[in-house]
């Protein structure tokens, strides 16, 4: 089983490959291990390892180099672990400039109720948890593309046609997949994009042995809690 998780508004999309391709959602992070566990490399779109007063996350700078130009804002810097604990944005921002030196965008803050859930789920004792490792959709599509750098960006129909033709190379029934999705959950406010990311994290996790177990990961290794600062493509 090869599993790839990207947040949504509501909750987790994810996708399971294992005699085929299938799209699961999960309110938390508790409901998909309790449903599908852990039971092989399961790549997820989040920060995992974060900063702290004396351990700095510098992972991120260090993912941004390996990207174009146009797609290095794709990859915000994490939260440190005591600002995602902030109640609003603005206390973040203070809590994350006295520990790290540094401000937090508001696309950071927008993921941190999801950051520190993940974060919880990790440091809370669970068999095979570890087996869950960060990855990033735009730098999986890089990969699944030859290293070619995509043109548009994912919220456009260009964007989302770009990236369906990729995952299209590896899976000839994506496109089919991403529709009955959407049809069977139109409730949800699951989106395109969701699906697509979840997919490439998927494929990247079912070919990320083959294509030469490659990880991203920086000087301390670990963060204050023990969890490894790593990002697999």
């Amino acid at each position: 089983m090869f599993v790839g998780i990207d947040g949504y508004i509501d909750g987790w999309c994810c996708c399971i490959i294992q005699d085929g391709i299938k799209i699961e959602l999960h309110k938390n992070l508790e409901d998909l291990y309790e449903k599908i566990g852990i039971n092989n490399l399961t790549l997820i779109d989040m920060p995992i390892g974060l900063s702290s007063k004396n351990i700095e996350r510098k992972i991120d700078f260090k993912l941004r180099t390996f990207l174009h130009k146009k797609k290095k804002s794709s990859v915000f810097t994490a939260p440190c672990r005591k600002a995602v604990l902030s109640s609003n944005y603005n206390s973040a921002k203070k809590v994350n400039q006295k520990i790290t030196k540094r401000s937090i965008s508001i696309q950071s803050w927008n993921i941190s109720k999801k950051i520190k859930e993940l974060d919880e789920f990790l440091i809370t004792p669970k068999k095979n948890k570890m087996l869950i490792k960060e990855s990033h959709p735009e730098f999986c599509f890089l990969n699944l593309n030859n290293n070619n750098p995509l043109i548009h960006s994912k919220k456009t129909k260009e964007g989302y046609l770009e990236r369906l033709s990729i995952l299209i190379r590896k899976e000839k029934n994506i496109e089919l997949i991403i529709e009955k999705t959407l049809e069977n959950f139109k409730k949800e406010k699951v989106k395109k994009d969701d699906i697509l990311d979840s997919i490439a994290l998927a494929l990247t996790s079912k070919y990320w042995q083959k294509n030469g177990s490659r990880i991203i990961s920086q000087t301390p290794k670990n963060d204050e809690m023990g969890i490894p600062f790593e990002i697999y493509y």
